[in-house]
């Protein structure tokens, strides 16, 4: 008797573990922590997106946009250029290269960070 009550204790510590490990792929795999990480990326996209519109609608309202929307935003080793003016960046593995009506189209519409972050640091202040 005393070996079944001891492999009915065994069997339900291993059903234990199973259940945690079970619990924690969950919270890692798909849970918890996956759609706090998301929610972040999410929220950094959306605040460069407003900071893209605002940048846009300046331009816009002076009229400089339709002039600037076919010019080439390239960005590399820390600097970006846009329409013959060079500016550091703080982010040295930055690189990106494409035009200006194309960087804001993925932005808002495709949600490209890279594209945001590029018409920041060429337009932005």
């Amino acid at each position: 008797m005393k070996k079944a009550q001891g492999s009915l204790e065994y069997s339900a510590m291993i059903a234990l573990i199973l259940v945690m490990i079970l619990v924690a792929v969950f919270y890692f795999g798909e849970g918890v922590v996956p759609k706090a990480i998301k929610s972040t990326q999410q929220n950094e996209i959306l605040q460069y997106q407003n900071t893209v519109e605002v940048i846009k609608s300046n331009y816009e309202a002076t009229g400089a946009w339709n002039s600037l929307k076919n010019e080439t935003i390239s960005c590399s080793n820390s600097q970006c250029t846009f329409n013959g003016e060079t500016k550091s960046i703080d982010d040295p593995a930055f690189s990106y290269s494409d035009t200006l009506e194309n960087a804001y189209n993925k932005c808002i519409y495709e949600n490209d960070i890279n594209s945001c972050k590029a018409i920041v640091y060429v337009l932005g202040e």
